[in-house]
């Protein structure tokens, strides 16, 4: 199989299609396009007849798969991140780690203190989980699960609505490029243009984005993870059913992240990346006037359809949107050596 998140036709026969429906209680049960699970009942309540008020607990994975330099970070980043686009405030995270035999203690003390200062910016707790030593891997492997509660199920997008990116596409990646090859591209790039790069691997667009949005009512929404923004453009789409009109220009990206990946001869819009949301709304140029008011850059990039095209304009080019491919990320290494040799 290839490298990356299982095809969309994979996961359909060889994983979907074998589970079964055992309980009622769980109300959003594993579907493509759809990153989390929710069941009635509420994690981190207080109140023990809460959960009979419709209170949800809504589950979500990340994992550090393809980033061992930032492992705590990036599978905290995707589970929650599922969460807060699923409209849920997260409570907790589980972590699984299995550690090479050269690990030292010294380092695991490191990594669990990242681990629990990134689950910190999500407001989550560390809630337990399970620490191996094993011959079998060759550097860190970290595994999320984040549980939250949520009094709402998620929406789904409806034909005839406008799309709003909020964040850029790919800075996480670009700001990752930036800090790991530093030695490499300082004598392409300026020192302040990779000290500005670099930042970018540390930005949180998603919680404060998601606050305001909840404020101001309910709204369809797509973390943009792994795949980039065409891979969460399509398991949006398909999840709900519905077709897309979307104008590649509009699609927000910083000068930063386009010189990194023309450099590296990589595709941003297939790219990793944890600062960016999709959401559907009525009115998106009044969402994005209200999200600019709390500082948060936000723009239209396109429309939701009632068909099953999924439309990608380019000025006078038009082009139809392809299945998630491989991330771009796992074609890095290969331009790395490509460029250092």
């Amino acid at each position: 199989m290839r490298k990356g998140k299982l095809t969309q036709a994979a996961l359909s026969r060889s994983v979907l299609r074998v589970l079964e429906k055992r309980r009622e209680d769980v109300v959003i049960s594993p579907a493509y396009g759809c990153s989390c699970g929710i069941f009635r009942g509420c994690a981190g309540t207080e109140d023990e007849n809460e959960s009979e008020s419709g209170q949800l607990t809504v589950t979500a994975c990340g994992s550090s798969a393809g980033f061992p330099t930032e492992a705590p970070e990036c599978a905290v980043r995707e589970a929650c991140g599922h969460l807060l686009a699923a409209g849920a405030e997260p409570v907790g995270i589980t972590v699984n780690l299995l550690l090479p035999e050269t690990f030292e203690e010294s380092r695991l003390k490191t990594l669990i203190r990242r681990l629990d200062n990134e689950a910190g910016a999500y407001g989550a707790a560390i809630l337990g989980g399970h620490t191996e030593v094993s011959g079998q891997v060759l550097c860190p492997v970290v595994s999320v699960t984040a549980v939250g509660k949520a009094k709402e199920l998620p929406l789904l997008p409806d034909p005839e609505m406008d799309l709003v990116g909020v964040g850029t596409i790919a800075a996480t990646a670009a700001g990752m490029l930036a800090r790991e090859q530093r030695e490499h591209l300082k004598g392409h790039f300026s020192e302040g243009f990779l000290c500005d790069a670099a930042e970018m691997a540390g930005t949180r667009v998603l919680p404060a984005a998601v606050k305001v949005l909840k404020e101001k009512g309910r709204y369809p929404m797509k973390a943009v993870l792994r795949g980039g923004i065409f891979a969460a453009l399509w398991e949006m789409a398909e999840h709900a059913g519905i077709g897309l009109d979307m104008e590649l220009k509009r699609i927000p990206i910083r000068q930063e992240t386009i010189e990194l990946c023309e450099y590296f001869s990589l595709n941003p819009y297939q790219l990793f990346c944890t600062d960016m949301l999709l959401v559907a709304a009525p009115d998106g140029a009044q969402l994005v006037r209200e999200l600019a008011r709390h500082q948060i850059s936000a723009v239209v990039i396109g429309r939701t359809t009632a068909g099953k095209e999924r439309v990608l304009r380019n000025g006078e080019e038009v082009r139809y949107l392809d299945k998630p491919q491989t991330d771009e990320w796992y074609r890095m290494e290969e331009q790395v050596e490509h460029f250092a040799g």
